[in-house]
């Protein structure tokens, strides 16, 4: 009877251990497959996100270049590299003269004047205005050391102010002209009306970092002989020059030399005394800081 009882014990036991074996070896192939699909969870969720980073930063790329304007693309040879002079580099009083809207007969006669007085001057060309018969007056300009900037093709409101690609179609133009004259590259400008004019007020600020970041710099001026306004007379652009060079010392004087300014042809030997009466000596805008009107 005994023997019975250990005999069935045994065999209880034997039948315990044998499904303690069989789940020893069910657990680590069950916990084997719970990593490995966590794995796979994992590696999943990953490559979902690295896709959707990349999409997203495929996405910020294109949008960062839909917000380019197309005029940055435009003309990719219209650049320059300027180096403007500092003002605390100047002597004392400079005065700069400056002639808009030529060339013409009259920028002739002023580049005789200015040689006869050994004085460097600036010249804001209109590009409409340069004909066979004036492109010498260019190449005196480059010759003589004066300074070429740039005042517009068509020097029309209605025309450059529509757009920054329209005065930038308007720009090229003279830019080449001169170019192709004279072998230079200009790098200064002057907008028509000044910088502050009513006529860009649309398109000021981008027509401004434009133009700053293809290297090109604009020149206001601080005096206004008002020699093309009106009806002008000698003693009104003395005049005017008086009352507004006080407290200048680095004065930029506008005038123009375009077939209607004989006055100002006239009187600019006057202008030149009246200078140096007043302790001036005289340069082009190159060697003077970028000046423009506060906006």
């Amino acid at each position: 009877m005994r023997q019975k009882q250990l005999n069935g014990l045994a065999f209880f036991i034997l039948i315990a251990l044998f499904i303690i074996v069989i789940r020893l070896k069910e657990m680590p192939q069950s916990e084997g497959i719970s990593i490995q699909n966590s794995g796979q969870v994992q590696s999943l969720e990953l490559l979902t996100a690295m896709k959707n980073e990349t999409a997203e930063d495929e996405n910020s790329s294109q949008t960062s270049i839909d917000e380019v304007p197309d005029y940055t693309r435009m003309y990719p040879e219209l650049y320059t590299v300027y180096s403007a002079s500092l003002k605390t580099t100047l002597p004392k009083k400079v005065a700069y003269l400056t002639f808009d809207d030529g060339p013409s007969e009259n920028t002739f006669k002023v580049l005789d004047i200015l040689e006869e007085n050994d004085i460097k001057a600036t010249f804001f060309l209109v590009g409409s205005a340069i004909k066979k018969k004036n492109e010498d007056s260019l190449e005196r300009m480059v010759h003589e050391g004066h300074t070429i900037g740039i005042h517009t093709y068509s020097h029309k409101c209605n025309e450059i102010y529509c757009s920054v690609e329209r005065f930038l179609n308007d720009f090229n133009t003279v830019y080449q002209q001169i170019y192709d004259i004279t072998g230079e590259r200009v790098h200064i400008y002057r907008f028509p009306w000044g910088s502050n004019n009513s006529y860009s007020k649309n398109i000021k600020d981008a027509l401004m970092e434009e133009m700053d970041r293809r290297g090109f710099t604009c020149y206001d001026w601080n005096v206004d002989t008002k020699d093309s306004v009106g009806k002008p007379s000698a003693y009104s652009i003395l005049r005017n020059i008086r009352k507004d060079i006080k407290r200048q010392d680095h004065p930029i004087i506008l005038m123009h030399d375009a077939s209607v300014n004989d006055l100002s042809v006239q009187i600019l030997p006057d202008v030149i005394k009246l200078l140096k009466e007043l302790g001036y000596d005289f340069d082009s805008l190159d060697n003077r800081e970028p000046y423009q009107f506060r906006w």
